[in-house]
């Protein structure tokens, strides 16, 4: 019997969902103890891998999983796996690619209208018995009008795209690729050269691009200068993306008035970690993917490949392997 190992630890409900999509004639197993020790006694005898988390699989792993076939990721994010070490066993890497767009671009979406609304601040006050009216409405914003910068537009970009030019923001993004002109006037999108270029003009700035070796803490002191002072930030992406100490000092002057961030510079994050300390950010534990529909949709695709993969149909697939 074919043996999936997924790679990380799922319990309750997630371990009861992937479980249930796995047909008969396949073992399924997650792991003990979500530790990278763990992880190298439980591939010995695994023939195909999951993996979901941050662990990674890397060059000690892949050397004890002597049956490993195929690996494939329950999204797409690839930085937890050794590009090099995989393609030099020739082990294919299968993704989910778009499967959670609508999920990451939903969760962008409220983060950007709570912070315009202020909605976690006054939700708490209200509860412990303030009721400032006048003082409080006005202290909240509208998206409508306002300036939004996106850094990527791929799947999960175009949909928060045409969900935040429905309410009458005004969006400016760039790309490695550009969009078709088609594109760009359905979406209302309009396209600058660089991350620089959308800097001074945007009342909110928006991520949905891969973390790379060029773009670590592309949001920093240096950065944030060159923006209004006032700005919103919000990242659904990566959380290495932003320079966590740069954006806390924005945050307590007031030159960014609010942050909803999903992701973040260490997962989990640390006890003391500043940011939580702060009344203008909101912190979610990177879950923008995962709302019940996509979770189940990622696990049941995830395992529909591995077994088409298994029964060596990769025609169905080949749209899903990852060029190493």
């Amino acid at each position: 019997m074919p043996k999936i190992l997924h790679t990380y630890r799922y319990t309750g409900k997630p371990w009861n969902i992937l479980k249930s999509v796995v047909p008969e004639g396949y073992e399924i197993k997650t792991l003990d103890e979500p530790t990278q020790e763990q992880l190298v006694k439980e591939v010995v005898d695994a023939d195909y891998f999951l993996v979901s988390g941050r662990l990674k699989i890397d060059e000690e792993v892949l050397s004890a999983a002597k049956k490993l076939k195929m690996i494939q990721r329950t999204g797409v994010g690839t930085e937890m796996l050794d590009k090099a070490a995989i393609k030099a066993r020739g082990i294919p890497v299968y993704v989910n690619a778009g499967i959670n767009a609508r999920s990451v671009a939903e969760h962008t979406v409220t983060l950007v209208l709570d912070c315009l609304k202020n909605i976690p601040l006054i939700s708490s006050n209200v509860k412990k018995g303030i009721w400032k009216k006048q003082e409080t409405g006005v202290s909240c914003n509208e998206l409508y009008g306002k300036t939004v910068a996106m850094v990527g537009m791929g799947n999960i970009g175009r949909i928060t795209a045409g969900i935040l030019h429905a309410f009458g923001a005004n969006i400016v993004y760039t790309d490695l690729f550009r969009q078709s002109e088609e594109t760009e006037k359905a979406l209302g999108i309009t396209y600058r050269a660089s991350f620089e270029d959308l800097l001074p003009d945007a009342d909110i700035l928006t991520f949905h691009c891969p973390l790379t070796d060029d773009n670590q803490k592309i949001l920093n002191a240096a950065a944030l200068e060159k923006m209004k002072d006032g700005v919103i930030v919000v990242n659904t992406a990566r959380g290495k993306l932003i320079d966590e100490n740069a954006l806390y000092k924005a945050l307590v002057s007031g030159k960014v008035r609010a942050a909803g961030l999903d992701v973040h510079y260490e997962e989990p994050m640390l006890a003391d970690d500043p940011l939580k300390t702060l009344d203008n950010v909101i912190l979610t534990p990177h879950i923008a993917g995962l709302s019940f529909e996509t979770f189940q949709s990622m696990m049941a695709g995830a395992i529909e490949n591995i077994v088409a993969f298994d029964k060596d149909e990769l025609e169905s697939i080949k749209n899903k392997i990852l060029e190493l």
